[in-house]
């Protein structure tokens, strides 16, 4: 094998790990540990006896970035990944030119070695993206026998701060590469919350953005080559973050991610989703929150090969997806006695205090999650056409009643709170339909709850003034 140094990675002392791309056999790299005395672009020779020697000559970065990119876009796929909804399928199609330039992002970062890093919301959407990732990315890997340098963090929450970007920049600062590191943001929303962070970032980094929130006009975002959002292809927030990652990913991949494509439909609530992925998106949301109870203690990110591992695993899988509905059932009876509820003008409001039905000893139910599943209950109760905020720590999360969506829009509520308490409110975003309030100090949570409840009541009117 001949091949070039692509990219090396330092490990402790002098140990390194030099990644070799053999361009003359399609891209294929390997891995040579140790010290050897040999640079970035230097060409080299694998040895009879093992190991590779230094040839002597040197390939110009530029000229192997150029080659790498001309072999990724050779192995984008033409047709257009169809799911059966006519919906999706059209968007999709309208996205495909976009999202193929990504993939081929992807492909020739893999080619080259370069760093990858991976950050996805810890919630059914996020983390169902993040593992259709990586099914992906290693099936794709192992195909063309490549050594990648994924790396892969949980977010709780849904912005890219300046201290996530001083952090990648820590991270990959390991490693030395022809090729820019690249980043991956899964399902962060579009808030001017993460400008500081992109601005930080977004000259040493390559970045691709996959997004399905509404598009805010001052987040920096938006100004970056490899943005994605559905609303800008005549779609909106129910084509969820994780089936656009999955339909990106069949660009370059057959590796069946429907299972990942439904959990991500039904953890966002979307219009399109259905029983398929079902389980998955209870044990995503559970496996990704009460992450102590399951991996141990000090546990504080959870990677998709942790997720693949648990999914694989028939017997613990069900395990801990009969332990995750149980939990989620005791919850949401504590929740139905404990809410506050108004009458409002054809509609209802009701307001819990997370806090007060929260087990101590567990993180799950995830809040937002949890307050999806309890407005499914309240309808069911016939509680009909309600908005619900329910507020835990630092957070307020509203959700609101489908049929009510079209004639209130929670964005606005969001936006009237920032407007008046720029200095309570640390940020927010959502959807129409959900969204979810930052607060500064968690000590604030009863006063911007009585404030957001102010709020809603005045636009959406009191029907009578005491409260049921």
């Amino acid at each position: 094998m001949r091949g070039i140094v692509s990219c090396i990675k330092n490990g402790s002392g002098r140990d390194r790990t030099y990644f070799i791309t053999d361009v003359s056999d399609g891209f294929v790299t390997q891995e040579a540990l140790g010290n050897l005395p040999l640079a970035i672009g230097r060409a080299v020779e694998k040895k009879e006896s093992g190991g590779f020697a230094d040839s002597g000559t040197e390939v110009d970065g530029e000229e192997l970035k150029r080659i790498a990119s001309k072999a990724s876009s050779s192995l984008i796929r033409k047709e257009a990944y169809v799911t059966g909804n006519a919906d999706i399928d059209r968007i999709t199609s309208r996205m495909k030119g976009r999202l193929d330039e990504i993939a081929a992002l992807i492909i020739r970062k893999m080619m080259l070695s370069a760093p990858i890093v991976v950050r996805f919301h810890n919630d059914a959407d996020g983390s169902g993206g993040a593992y259709a990732l990586y099914l992906s990315a290693r099936d794709f890997a192992l195909s063309h026998s490549l050594k990648t340098n994924f790396l892969w963090i949980m977010q709780r929450g849904v912005s890219y701060s300046g201290q996530d970007a001083e952090s990648d920049i820590l991270i990959t600062n390991n490693y030395e590469c022809v090729e820019k590191p690249l980043l991956v943001v899964i399902d962060f929303g579009t808030n001017p919350e993460s400008n500081q962070g992109i601005g930080k970032i977004k000259d040493r980094f390559d970045i691709a953005w996959l997004d399905h929130h509404p598009i805010v006009p001052d987040f920096a975002g938006l100004e970056l080559p490899n943005y994605v959002n559905t609303w800008q292809f005549g779609g909106d927030s129910n084509y969820t973050a994780g089936l656009l990652t999955s339909v990106m990913c069949k660009s370059f991949s057959e590796v069946d991610t429907s299972e990942m494509e439904g959990a991500s439909l039904i953890g966002d609530y979307s219009d399109y989703a259905t029983e398929k992925g079902a389980d998955m998106s209870a044990l995503l949301d559970f496996v990704t929150s009460d992450l102590q109870a399951i991996y141990g203690p000090g546990k504080m990110n959870v990677t998709p090969q942790e997720i693949d591992a648990i999914v694989t695993n028939k017997d613990r899988s069900r395990e801990l997806l009969e332990y995750a509905n149980m939990r989620m059932e005791e919850a949401l009876d504590n929740g139905i006695k404990s809410i506050r509820k108004y009458s409002l003008r054809g509609a209802n409001l009701a307001v819990l205090d997370f806090e007060e039905i929260r087990s101590e000893d567990s993180k799950y139910p995830l809040p937002g999650r949890y307050a999806s599943k309890l407005l499914d209950r309240l309808d069911e109760k016939g509680m009909k056409r309600t908005v619900l905020v329910v507020s835990v720590g630092s957070y307020l999360l509203m959700r609101i009643d489908k049929g009510l969506c079209a004639e209130f829009d929670l964005t606005r509520a969001m936006d009237e709170m920032k407007n008046r308490y720029p200095d309570e409110i640390a940020g927010g975003g959502g959807h129409r339909c959900a969204g979810s309030i930052k607060l500064k100090f968690k000590e604030l949570s009863r006063q911007m709850t009585a404030s957001l409840v102010g709020i809603i009541r005045a636009e959406l009117g009191p029907k009578e003034a005491a409260e049921d």
